[in-house]
Protein backbone atom coordinates (compact mmCIF):
# COMPACT_ATOMS: atom_id res chain seq x y z
CA UNK A 1 0.00 0.00 0.00
CA UNK A 2 0.85 3.54 -0.50
CA UNK A 3 0.93 5.29 2.91
CA UNK A 4 0.99 8.95 2.71
CA UNK A 5 2.78 8.66 -0.54
CA UNK A 6 5.02 6.46 1.05
CA UNK A 7 4.89 2.03 0.47
CA UNK A 8 3.88 0.57 3.51
CA UNK A 9 2.42 -2.14 5.24
CA UNK A 10 -0.65 -2.40 7.10
CA UNK A 11 -1.68 -5.68 9.50
CA UNK A 12 -4.62 -7.37 8.40
CA UNK A 13 -5.67 -7.55 12.47
CA UNK A 14 -8.90 -10.01 12.20
CA UNK A 15 -11.75 -8.12 13.39
CA UNK A 16 -10.52 -4.77 12.47
CA UNK A 17 -11.97 -2.38 10.11
CA UNK A 18 -10.01 -1.47 6.96
CA UNK A 19 -10.78 0.93 4.10
CA UNK A 20 -9.08 1.73 0.68
CA UNK A 21 -9.11 3.11 -2.39
CA UNK A 22 -7.03 2.14 -5.52
CA UNK A 23 -5.20 4.61 -7.72
CA UNK A 24 -4.20 4.46 -10.94
CA UNK A 25 -1.26 1.76 -12.37
CA UNK A 26 0.22 -1.17 -10.85
CA UNK A 27 3.80 -1.16 -9.19
CA UNK A 28 6.45 -3.59 -9.23
CA UNK A 29 6.68 -5.92 -6.37
CA UNK A 30 10.21 -5.75 -6.81
CA UNK A 31 12.90 -8.48 -7.22
CA UNK A 32 14.74 -11.71 -5.10
CA UNK A 33 17.67 -12.54 -4.48
CA UNK A 34 19.97 -15.49 -3.43
CA UNK A 35 21.59 -15.25 -0.15
CA UNK A 36 23.72 -17.66 2.08
CA UNK A 37 21.75 -16.92 5.26
CA UNK A 38 19.73 -19.93 6.11
CA UNK A 39 19.07 -18.76 10.00
CA UNK A 40 15.68 -18.55 9.24
CA UNK A 41 13.03 -20.46 6.70
CA UNK A 42 13.39 -17.84 4.48
CA UNK A 43 16.88 -15.94 4.50
CA UNK A 44 18.16 -17.93 1.99
CA UNK A 45 16.08 -15.64 -0.42
CA UNK A 46 16.14 -11.97 0.50
CA UNK A 47 13.40 -9.62 -1.52
CA UNK A 48 14.07 -6.39 -2.33
CA UNK A 49 11.77 -3.48 -2.93
CA UNK A 50 12.13 -2.06 -6.51
CA UNK A 51 14.25 0.99 -6.28
CA UNK A 52 12.45 3.25 -9.34
CA UNK A 53 9.42 2.11 -7.47
CA UNK A 54 8.09 1.82 -11.34
CA UNK A 55 4.76 0.82 -12.82
CA UNK A 56 4.33 -2.96 -13.83
CA UNK A 57 3.43 -2.39 -17.48
CA UNK A 58 2.90 -6.24 -17.76
CA UNK A 59 2.90 -9.32 -15.23
CA UNK A 60 4.02 -8.08 -11.75
CA UNK A 61 7.95 -6.71 -12.31
CA UNK A 62 9.00 -3.74 -14.45
CA UNK A 63 11.96 -4.42 -16.74
CA UNK A 64 14.85 -3.68 -14.73
CA UNK A 65 13.52 -6.07 -11.69
CA UNK A 66 12.59 -9.24 -14.30
CA UNK A 67 15.56 -9.35 -15.81
CA UNK A 68 17.71 -8.47 -11.98
CA UNK A 69 15.69 -11.37 -10.27
CA UNK A 70 17.90 -14.63 -9.96
CA UNK A 71 14.84 -16.76 -8.81
CA UNK A 72 13.07 -16.16 -12.24
CA UNK A 73 14.47 -18.93 -13.96
CA UNK A 74 13.98 -20.98 -10.94
CA UNK A 75 9.79 -19.93 -11.35
CA UNK A 76 9.59 -21.74 -14.43
CA UNK A 77 12.43 -24.95 -13.85
CA UNK A 78 11.37 -28.73 -14.96
CA UNK A 79 15.11 -29.98 -13.24
CA UNK A 80 16.15 -31.25 -16.83
CA UNK A 81 18.92 -27.92 -17.54
CA UNK A 82 19.33 -25.43 -15.34
CA UNK A 83 19.81 -21.79 -16.72
CA UNK A 84 20.74 -19.93 -13.02
CA UNK A 85 23.13 -17.99 -12.26
CA UNK A 86 26.20 -20.35 -10.72
CA UNK A 87 25.79 -19.11 -7.27
CA UNK A 88 21.52 -20.13 -7.55
CA UNK A 89 22.74 -23.24 -9.53
CA UNK A 90 25.22 -24.07 -6.15
CA UNK A 91 21.94 -23.40 -3.71
CA UNK A 92 19.79 -25.98 -5.27
CA UNK A 93 21.74 -28.50 -5.95
CA UNK A 94 23.40 -28.85 -2.47
CA UNK A 95 20.52 -27.63 -0.33
CA UNK A 96 17.36 -30.22 0.52
CA UNK A 97 14.23 -30.00 -1.27
CA UNK A 98 10.13 -31.38 -1.17
CA UNK A 99 7.68 -32.47 -3.43
CA UNK A 100 4.29 -31.54 -1.27
CA UNK A 101 0.27 -32.18 -2.37
CA UNK A 102 -1.77 -29.66 -1.10
CA UNK A 103 -5.12 -30.36 -1.49
CA UNK A 104 -7.92 -27.28 -2.67
CA UNK A 105 -11.16 -28.47 -2.01
CA UNK A 106 -11.36 -31.48 -4.08
CA UNK A 107 -8.54 -30.77 -6.13
CA UNK A 108 -4.93 -31.63 -5.35
CA UNK A 109 -1.84 -29.80 -6.84
CA UNK A 110 2.03 -30.92 -6.49
CA UNK A 111 4.36 -28.40 -5.76
CA UNK A 112 8.04 -28.00 -4.63
CA UNK A 113 9.53 -25.95 -2.06
CA UNK A 114 12.76 -25.51 0.02
CA UNK A 115 13.17 -27.97 2.67
CA UNK A 116 13.04 -25.28 5.74
CA UNK A 117 10.11 -23.41 4.34
CA UNK A 118 7.55 -25.54 3.30
CA UNK A 119 4.65 -25.69 5.86
CA UNK A 120 5.02 -21.92 5.70
CA UNK A 121 4.46 -22.49 1.35
CA UNK A 122 1.62 -24.29 2.20
CA UNK A 123 -0.26 -21.66 4.04
CA UNK A 124 0.81 -18.78 1.88
CA UNK A 125 -0.62 -20.07 -1.30
CA UNK A 126 -4.09 -20.87 1.06
CA UNK A 127 -4.35 -24.55 0.80
CA UNK A 128 -6.96 -26.68 2.99
CA UNK A 129 -4.55 -29.46 3.58
CA UNK A 130 -1.35 -30.61 2.80
CA UNK A 131 1.83 -33.32 2.57
CA UNK A 132 5.10 -34.00 1.95
CA UNK A 133 6.02 -36.73 -0.34
CA UNK A 134 9.33 -37.28 -2.01
CA UNK A 135 12.72 -35.40 -0.71
CA UNK A 136 15.64 -34.56 -3.14
CA UNK A 137 17.63 -31.89 -3.78
CA UNK A 138 16.17 -28.51 -5.97
CA UNK A 139 16.66 -29.98 -9.17
CA UNK A 140 15.71 -33.93 -8.31
CA UNK A 141 12.47 -32.66 -7.15
CA UNK A 142 10.97 -30.40 -9.69
CA UNK A 143 11.71 -33.47 -12.21
CA UNK A 144 9.21 -35.30 -9.84
CA UNK A 145 6.79 -32.58 -9.88
CA UNK A 146 6.62 -32.64 -13.50
CA UNK A 147 6.09 -36.32 -13.85
CA UNK A 148 3.32 -36.17 -11.09
CA UNK A 149 1.73 -33.75 -12.76
CA UNK A 150 2.17 -35.39 -16.48
CA UNK A 151 0.80 -38.73 -15.63
CA UNK A 152 -1.19 -38.21 -11.69
CA UNK A 153 -3.25 -34.78 -13.11
CA UNK A 154 -2.11 -32.67 -10.60
CA UNK A 155 -2.53 -29.05 -10.60
CA UNK A 156 0.39 -26.82 -11.83
CA UNK A 157 -0.90 -23.97 -10.13
CA UNK A 158 -4.33 -22.86 -8.07
CA UNK A 159 -6.40 -19.79 -9.85
CA UNK A 160 -6.95 -17.89 -6.71
CA UNK A 161 -11.40 -17.96 -7.52
CA UNK A 162 -10.67 -21.59 -6.41
CA UNK A 163 -8.59 -20.78 -3.30
CA UNK A 164 -12.10 -17.95 -3.11
CA UNK A 165 -14.34 -20.26 -1.27
CA UNK A 166 -14.72 -21.85 2.67
CA UNK A 167 -14.07 -25.30 2.89
CA UNK A 168 -17.09 -27.79 1.68
CA UNK A 169 -16.80 -30.83 3.40
CA UNK A 170 -17.95 -33.09 0.61
CA UNK A 171 -14.94 -31.43 -1.54
CA UNK A 172 -12.39 -31.85 1.14
CA UNK A 173 -13.10 -35.50 1.85
CA UNK A 174 -13.36 -35.97 -1.92
CA UNK A 175 -9.82 -34.21 -2.04
CA UNK A 176 -8.46 -36.13 0.57
CA UNK A 177 -9.19 -39.25 -1.23
CA UNK A 178 -7.25 -38.18 -4.59
CA UNK A 179 -4.47 -37.04 -2.44
CA UNK A 180 -3.87 -40.44 -0.57
CA UNK A 181 -4.49 -42.13 -4.14
CA UNK A 182 -1.45 -40.01 -5.50
CA UNK A 183 0.63 -40.98 -2.28
CA UNK A 184 -0.12 -44.43 -3.03
CA UNK A 185 0.71 -44.09 -6.34
CA UNK A 186 3.87 -42.69 -6.37
CA UNK A 187 5.73 -45.77 -4.91
CA UNK A 188 4.79 -47.24 -8.27
CA UNK A 189 5.88 -44.47 -10.13
CA UNK A 190 9.32 -43.42 -8.27
CA UNK A 191 10.35 -46.76 -6.65
CA UNK A 192 13.87 -45.89 -6.27
CA UNK A 193 12.91 -42.36 -5.05
CA UNK A 194 13.43 -41.22 -0.82
CA UNK A 195 9.54 -41.39 0.16
CA UNK A 196 8.24 -39.17 2.94
CA UNK A 197 6.03 -41.31 5.21
CA UNK A 198 3.92 -38.40 7.26
CA UNK A 199 0.52 -38.27 7.80
CA UNK A 200 -1.61 -35.06 6.17
CA UNK A 201 -1.74 -31.96 7.53
CA UNK A 202 -5.58 -29.91 7.76
CA UNK A 203 -4.50 -26.51 7.81
CA UNK A 204 -8.13 -25.14 7.45
CA UNK A 205 -8.58 -24.22 11.22
CA UNK A 206 -5.00 -21.92 10.98
CA UNK A 207 -7.16 -19.76 8.86
CA UNK A 208 -9.85 -18.83 10.99
CA UNK A 209 -12.64 -18.30 8.39
CA UNK A 210 -16.32 -18.82 10.40
CA UNK A 211 -18.57 -21.19 8.93
CA UNK A 212 -20.99 -19.78 6.46
CA UNK A 213 -23.39 -20.47 3.52
CA UNK A 214 -22.90 -17.29 2.11
CA UNK A 215 -20.63 -17.23 -0.91
CA UNK A 216 -18.03 -14.72 -1.21
CA UNK A 217 -18.48 -12.29 -4.22
CA UNK A 218 -15.18 -11.62 -5.80
CA UNK A 219 -14.00 -7.96 -6.33
CA UNK A 220 -12.60 -7.03 -9.31
CA UNK A 221 -9.38 -4.59 -8.62
CA UNK A 222 -9.30 -1.59 -11.46
CA UNK A 223 -8.26 1.97 -10.62
CA UNK A 224 -10.28 3.90 -8.33
CA UNK A 225 -11.92 1.30 -6.70
CA UNK A 226 -13.35 1.75 -3.14
CA UNK A 227 -13.55 -0.73 -0.80
CA UNK A 228 -14.26 -1.22 3.10
CA UNK A 229 -15.36 -4.24 5.59
CA UNK A 230 -14.55 -5.78 8.85
CA UNK A 231 -11.58 -8.41 8.25
CA UNK A 232 -12.71 -11.90 8.48
CA UNK A 233 -9.07 -13.39 7.82
CA UNK A 234 -7.16 -14.07 5.12
CA UNK A 235 -6.78 -17.74 3.32
CA UNK A 236 -3.17 -17.71 1.52
CA UNK A 237 -3.43 -14.63 -0.74
CA UNK A 238 -6.98 -13.67 -0.24
CA UNK A 239 -8.27 -11.77 1.95
CA UNK A 240 -12.01 -11.96 3.32
CA UNK A 241 -13.87 -8.73 4.43
CA UNK A 242 -17.60 -8.73 5.72
CA UNK A 243 -20.25 -5.71 5.02
CA UNK A 244 -23.61 -5.43 6.06
CA UNK A 245 -23.75 -9.36 5.85
CA UNK A 246 -21.92 -9.83 2.76
CA UNK A 247 -18.55 -11.28 2.21
CA UNK A 248 -16.20 -9.90 -0.22
CA UNK A 249 -12.62 -11.36 -1.59
CA UNK A 250 -9.87 -10.17 -3.06
CA UNK A 251 -6.25 -11.98 -3.92
CA UNK A 252 -3.93 -9.68 -1.47
CA UNK A 253 -0.43 -11.03 -3.36
CA UNK A 254 -1.30 -9.17 -7.25
CA UNK A 255 0.99 -6.30 -7.80
CA UNK A 256 1.03 -3.61 -5.41
CA UNK A 257 -1.76 -0.70 -6.59
CA UNK A 258 -1.19 2.97 -6.41
CA UNK A 259 -3.82 2.86 -2.87
CA UNK A 260 -3.78 4.97 0.07
CA UNK A 261 -5.32 3.32 3.46
CA UNK A 262 -7.67 5.08 5.96
CA UNK A 263 -8.45 3.80 8.99
CA UNK A 264 -12.66 3.65 10.02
Amino acid sequence: MLLDGEPGEVALTKGKNISFRLGKGRFCVGLSRITRDYSTTDSWKARIQCPTSSLAKSGNQCRSCAAGDTSRTCARCTGETCNAYPSVKEVCERNEAFVYLAVFGERVKAGVSQGRRVEKRWIEQGADAARRVLVGNGREVRIYEKIIQAQLGALKSVKADEKMVFVDPKKFEWGLRKLEAHVEALYRIFPAAKHVDEATTVLSPIYGLPETRIHPIEVKMRDNVALSGKILGAKGPILFLEKKGIIYTRSTCTPSPAGRLTRT
